[in-house]
């Protein structure tokens, strides 16, 4: 009797093995290849190996390929400078940010992914949505230092252009006041950001004095002050 329940255990520790490693498999773009999607390279293989065995990282590296080529030519010129034209890189954008739908419905606590997914948006050209996605990365790691350098890009793509002309649908989101007594039409808005996303900003920003080198905060500095986004920064060195 001791024997066959020794036998019915060890059948039972080798079956559930079989059943995690099918689903490992199965779940696996590097093995599944009706999980797999293409990058803007037309390509569904990624050169970083490891992220083939993980779903979300997999969706969120081809998303990021849509993300970073702006200077990718399509048509077959061939010119390597050409920068790709709004059409383009909207509808890219709009390709990414599909891609981290998927990503983000497997991983939804992955701030890198929330940043990538806020860039997404951007360039589909919803702020509104970029700008949520921005904040739900800052809430799920307000102190990362490899996020803080992006999501401080991030913020200075969304929150320093003009705002005119700009539907924004969440106008608690960001509240805009364009400067125009006796200014050219080009001038940099008053940005009046919440107090929590001034919070953030300047989070990330001692991140980045904590952890990179001095050049790289000064850099920041000096981009957040043109900005002119209502920030307590401090004062520019003599």
């Amino acid at each position: 009797m001791g024997r066959f329940l020794v036998r019915v255990s060890t059948i039972a520790v080798l079956a559930t093995g079989a059943v995690s490693a099918f689903a490992l498999v199965s779940s696996a773009p590097a093995f599944n290849g009706d999980l797999r999607r293409d990058n803007v390279f037309e390509q569904d293989i990624l050169q970083r190996g490891s992220d083939m065995y993980d779903r979300s990282r997999y969706l969120m590296q081809q998303a990021v390929s849509y993300i970073r080529a702006d200077l990718i030519p399509f048509g077959g010129s061939g010119d390597g400078q050409i920068v790709a034209s709004v059409d383009v890189v909207m509808e890219r954008g709009a390709d990414a940010v599909a891609l981290m739908e998927e990503s983000l419905a497997l991983n939804p606590g992955n701030a890198h992914g929330w940043a990538v997914m806020a860039w997404a948006q951007l360039y589909a050209g919803n702020d509104a949505e970029a700008a949520q996605a921005l904040q739900t990365s800052w809430a799920l790691a307000p102190y990362n230092f490899a996020l803080a350098p992006e999501r401080i890009d991030l913020a200075l793509a969304l929150f320093s252009f003009v705002f005119e002309d700009l539907d924004i649908e969440d106008p608690d989101l960001v509240d805009t006041e364009v400067v125009t007594d006796e200014a050219p039409a080009l001038d940099a808005p008053s940005v009046d950001l919440p107090d929590e996303v001034r919070m953030a900003i300047l989070r990330d920003l001692e991140t980045v004095k904590l952890k990179h080198r001095r050049e790289s905060y000064d850099f920041f500095v000096a981009e957040l002050r043109a900005a002119d986004l209502g920030l307590d920064l401090p004062p520019p060195e003599s």
